[in-house]
């Protein structure tokens, strides 16, 4: 019997009305590829009639969709449960809100067939729900990198399953966090670290909706905090891996820098709780700092800067430490906070 190349896994959750768009996306490029492949389809305690829906499926493709359900326990733990049914070689997860091009697979998989890499990473298309004038491309490569590997690591689409195909094997003993949202963050870089060879094709195979119920239009607030935990919990699963020291800095430094400045600072500084929000951070943020403050790429970062800034984010690291809730405030204010304190990246 033919092995199974691919596992598609689609966790859902209140997403129904967009469902059939993104799994007949899925089954068009499938279609033009051949390999053996399935659908792993999660209800993760939905509200709707997403069983309606998939029985549809099922009645005409048979078991080549697999229909698997549970109490809503977040993304985290039905993408466990999706990996863990999977009997592909290769593992793609797509979000139920978003859809692919239907040339996504064919090309990806004479990629995996011509380099024998370990993953292959597609770029992003930002699809406004409500005009398509807005759309645009969010690259998953860092511009003018030469390296794959490291070039697709320092960007801030980085953690993201669902422009990656990757080999099931990379996932061993590995799985993503169940209680806190963020999950990519604390696991894709840790399957990215074990690859030995990673390719990149620099097309929008990807389709990322942005919709008024979409997790990026929620209002910042404490959830939105969890990125910390995430920070967390891949660096002490990097500290554990067996690579090299300057591969274990880099790797930590790349995660860090950017979501530090301007997916946690900048999202406070701009927020209306930006009060509770600095007492929250302070709270959390002092272990992941101890992390990064000797790590040799993100002094050499900080040390690139002017003089001003340099100073400025030594008195903000002093300020966090001390829960100088006072003197935040008062540095991330916009007319401050880019002045003194946001980062030029080399």
């Amino acid at each position: 019997m033919k092995e199974i190349e691919l596992s598609v896994i689609i966790p859902v959750f209140n997403t129904e009305k967009y469902f059939r768009k993104c799994i007949d996306s899925v089954i068009n490029a499938l279609k033009k590829v051949s390999i053996k492949w399935e659908i792993i389809v999660i209800n993760d305690g939905s509200n709707g009639d997403i069983e309606e829906i998939i029985k549809e499926y099922i009645e005409y493709y048979g078991d080549l969709i697999v229909f698997l359900s549970q109490e809503n326990k977040g993304r985290g733990s039905a993408r466990n449960v999706g990996l863990s049914n999977a009997k592909g070689k290769y593992i793609n997860f797509i979000d139920s809100d978003d859809f692919i091009d239907d040339q996504m697979y064919i090309k990806m998989f004479s990629e995996i067939n011509n380099e024998k890499c370990d993953i292959v990473i597609c770029d992003f298309e930002n699809i406004d729900y409500n005009n398509n004038k807005n759309n645009f491309r969010v690259e998953a490569k860092k511009i003018n990198s030469n390296d794959n590997k490291w070039g697709c690591f320092d960007v801030l689409i980085m953690p993201s399953c669902c422009n990656k195909i990757i080999k099931k094997q990379l996932f061993e003993n590995l799985k993503f966090p169940e209680d806190i949202n963020y999950e990519d963050l604390a696991t894709i870089p840790i399957v990215m670290l074990r690859a030995k060879k990673i390719s990149y094709i620099p097309y929008m195979f990807y389709k990322y909706l942005q919709n008024e119920e979409s997790v990026m239009h929620e209002k910042y607030g404490i959830k939105q905090l969890n990125l910390i935990n995430a920070i967390e919990i891949v660096c002490n699963r990097i500290e554990n891996m067996e690579i090299s020291k300057d591969d274990n800095e880099k790797a930590k430094y790349m995660i860090y820098t950017r979501r530090f400045y301007e997916e946690i600072l900048e999202k406070i500084m701009l927020s209306e709780d930006k009060n509770v929000l600095i007492k929250e951070f302070c709270n959390r943020i002092n272990n992941v700092q101890d992390i990064f403050l000797d790590n040799k790429y993100y002094e050499e970062l900080i040390n690139s800067q002017n003089i001003i800034k340099r100073l400025a984010n030594k008195s903000l690291y002093k300020a966090i430490k001390n829960k100088n809730y006072k003197l935040l405030n008062l540095y991330l204010s916009k007319k401050n906070y880019y002045r003194f304190f946001a980062i030029q990246y080399k």
